[in-house]
């Protein structure tokens, strides 16, 4: 008896690690291979070496279903979420970040056009100034993500694509690098694409690194948002009052600023006179928020949904802003 169960419990350990193989064992990654050696002039044999350490789960396709890409963050109330990142703790450590780098936010500003508040506010709310960014293997996260069960395998396999030239560009090893649950990277959370294509050498030592780099950190930031179009001096949000007729107007989507102040004062929007009438807003509310605010966004705030496409993200962000350039200007 006692023999018989040894016998299933070794058979059931011997199944479940036939269903998770080197990711060399599969076709799609072999292909994927191939093309890199094809298009980007990689070593085979490297790559070879490299994927065969990351393990796969095999995927039964006759009973896969779709995932959704959805995110836990998704969930939490706009009120929640605020909560998490704009706290006394955070500010004072941004406070203290902006004090230690403050010629670099400096230079930033004025190349760029982005105020210091807004940079130090994304590393607060991304990584906490860079004390969380990430414990997760970039390389066996983008391998699951492109070649698993995930929804978006070919935006994944676009980021595995870039991860790897990121990583010869910059003589990084790939099995040794972390990041985020999503493949993000370094103080900034850059998508590896987004880290090839906006990351900056803004101390200027030939190297472009978001992990240890405080100064590309904070030109990068800079870069990113300036390549979206950033208004140098422009407006973020300006709360606005609805009455109950109005509030239908207001959108909890992620909203391009397209309809002038005009529009929006022919709408019986009682709106600052300070706005032009050709200035594009765009009116928001952030879902489920029982205050029932709501904001006219200007394309700054669109500019931060860039960074990550959510609004109560850069609501977030704009606020904690705020409170940093409260904080520190009392310091001065």
């Amino acid at each position: 008896m006692k023999v018989a169960f040894i016998a299933l419990i070794l058979f059931i350990n011997t199944t479940a690690l036939a269903d998770v193989l080197p990711s060399t064992h599969f076709k799609s990654v072999q292909a994927f291979i191939s093309e890199m050696v094809q298009n980007h002039d990689f070593n085979k044999s490297e790559l070879q070496f490299i994927f065969s350490k990351i393990q796969l789960k095999k995927v039964d396709k006759s009973t896969q279903k779709k995932t959704t890409h959805t995110r836990s963050a998704e969930k939490i109330s706009w009120e929640k979420y605020r909560s998490i990142f704009v706290t006394e703790g955070r500010i004072n450590s941004g406070v203290i970040f902006w004090q230690n780098n403050k010629k670099t936010l400096e230079n930033a500003e004025s190349k760029y056009g982005v105020p210091s508040a807004i940079i130090v506010a994304i590393l607060g709310v991304e990584t906490n100034y860079g004390k969380v960014q990430g414990k997760y293997p970039t390389l066996k996260t983008l391998i699951g993500k492109a070649f698993g069960t995930s929804s978006r395998r070919s935006f994944y396999r676009g980021e595995l694509e870039s991860f790897l030239l990121l990583a010869r560009e910059n003589t990084l090893p790939p099995l040794a690098i972390k990041g985020s649950s999503a493949g993000a990277l370094g103080y900034a959370q850059f998508i590896p694409s987004s880290y090839r294509y906006y990351a900056v050498d803004f101390d200027n030592d030939f190297r472009v690194d978001l992990f240890n780099n405080t100064q590309d950190a904070i030109g990068s930031i800079a870069n990113y948002l300036a390549k979206h179009n950033w208004q140098k001096d422009g407006k973020i949000v300006e709360i606005v009052e609805l009455d109950e007729a109005q509030q239908s107007l207001a959108q909890t989507k992620i909203t391009k600023p397209t309809q002038s102040a005009q529009y929006w004062r022919e709408q019986g929007l009682n709106i600052s006179s300070t706005i032009n009438d050709v200035a594009k807003l765009a009116l928001i509310r952030m879902r489920g928020d029982q205050s029932n605010q709501t904001w006219l966004t200007f394309w700054n705030f669109y500019a931060i949904t860039r960074y990550n496409h959510d609004n109560r993200y850069a609501m977030t962000v704009h606020q904690l802003s705020e409170r940093l350039k409260q904080a520190f200007t009392s310091t001065i």
